[in-house]
């Protein structure tokens, strides 16, 4: 197991302490790991298997189908499924933590005769979203292990970065960029990929997602990496700028400083009791008056946040919880996210001691919005177009660090890789 017995035990003890706090004396709470899905046709093959988030974070076990169960009374009670002769045959068994046999949990739930029974994991009513809120806010604390982990995969992300900040240049493809990357990371001790990596050269370099292709990186453009590393579901998320030719150009360097500015002034902002909303204003608010000294925005950098004007350059919002998977439970589901300078964001709420953000400010020149006709209408008087447009083959800029919160400031623990 990746995690020691002593971390565990005490995330069983918060997320306990939490719950009974909102629990009646009758109440069941229960978390399943989840169930291996087959592959049409596929016989014994299954697709990969991912443990429920919850489930891993409170047991540290990967085994699929069992269940956590935690009344008031007991405690938090494991049922585990034993490895059979045929799985040490074939598989060559399995780590099993401490439990009783899964057989067991129907019998023990029906016991109980609990009045209600929440299954976290799912969508439910409005008791179910608040106890799962309960659990999921101790989840949000990183603790030194899972802080420890990260760090370690920042280190093997870095000698991704190494490599590919090795083989840069003029004539290569962003494809064999991923690949370089991608490979690089799996020998440095990365289980697989957190993420698709994105890979954008030029133009591409505006596209928020972009995929890799066999365009080929010119003489004069850069390159925009957004990659990470992962170990057990855990991983790091990381952007990096490189110039082609290993030295920024004027214009690489005007739009790189606008946003490491917004990055650094953000950064500092991360500790206990700040809203992650004026994180994201404190970026925006940087790129807009870099977007200002460039003539690009004909209005103050003030009034750019007010009209949402900004968004055009800044479309997305400055980050969001990383950790356990890439987006890390970061607040209930919202499915009508309220806008800040005309972004939305995944994260609205206050930060706490131990959270772990992403801090990923960026400033683009996206033909989709420079081009589009309602931008144009909304904010026709605000920008200067023509200039907005010679940036077009430029493309964009992102600035990625995974940031700890803590009352003494935060802390980059991504840091090791080289801006």
């Amino acid at each position: 197991m990746i995690f020691s017995t002593t971390a565990i035990t005490e995330r069983k003890n918060r997320s306990a302490r939490a719950l009974s706090s909102v629990l009646k004396d009758e109440d069941t709470v229960l978390i399943y790991c989840g169930t291996p899905i087959q592959k049409p046709g596929g016989f014994d093959q299954t697709y990969p298997f991912l443990p429920h988030p919850d489930y891993f974070w409170l047991t540290g076990s990967r085994r699929a189908y069992g269940v956590s169960a935690f009344t008031k009374a007991e405690g938090w009670v494991d049922f585990v499924l034993p490895v059979t002769r045929e799985e040490m045959i074939w598989e060559g068994g399995a780590e099993v933590m401490p439990g009783k046999d899964l057989a067991e949990f129907s019998s023990w739930l029906g016991k109980r005769n609990s009045t209600r029974v929440f299954i976290l994991g799912q969508e439910g009513n409005d008791e179910l979203v608040k106890i799962q809120e309960v659990f999921s806010r101790e989840r949000r604390k990183k603790d030194s292990e899972e802080v420890e982990l990260v760090r370690r995969l920042a280190s093997i992300a870095n000698a991704g970065y190494l490599k590919v900040k090795s083989t840069i240049r003029p004539g290569i493809s962003e494809r064999q960029i991923q690949l370089d990357y991608e490979a690089a990371i799996l020998q440095a001790g990365s289980e697989k990929h957190p993420y698709d990596s994105i890979v954008g050269t030029g133009s591409n370099s505006a596209i928020l997602h972009a995929i890799p292709t066999s365009r080929i990186v010119k003489d004069g453009e850069h390159v925009l990496i957004d990659a990470g590393a992962d170990i057990h579901d855990y991983c790091v998320d990381i952007t990096r700028i490189f110039p082609a030719s290993g030295q920024r150009s004027s214009q690489l360097k005007n739009i790189y400083d606008i946003v490491l500015q917004a990055q650094k002034e953000s950064i500092a902002m991360c500790v206990p009791g700040i809203e992650w909303k004026d994180v994201h204003l404190k970026s925006a608010k940087v790129i807009a008056q870099g977007l200002v000294d460039l003539n690009i925005l004909k209005i103050s950098a003030e009034e750019a946040l007010s009209t949402n004007a900004v968004s055009v350059f800044f479309p997305h919002g400055v980050g969001h919880m990383v950790g356990l998977r890439v987006r890390d439970v970061g607040g209930p589901y919202n499915p009508n996210p309220k806008k800040y300078a005309g972004a939305r964001l995944r994260v609205d709420m206050q930060l706490e001691e131990n959270h772990l953000m992403t801090v990923e400010p960026g400033l683009y020149f996206i033909a989709a919005l420079l081009h589009d006709a309602e931008t144009r209408r909304t904010y026709g008087d605000q920008i200067n177009w023509l200039e907005a447009e010679k940036w077009l083959s430029f493309g964009g800029v992102r600035i990625e660090d995974d940031i700890l919160v803590t009352s003494k400031g935060a802390v980059n623990l991504t840091e090791v890789v080289e801006k």
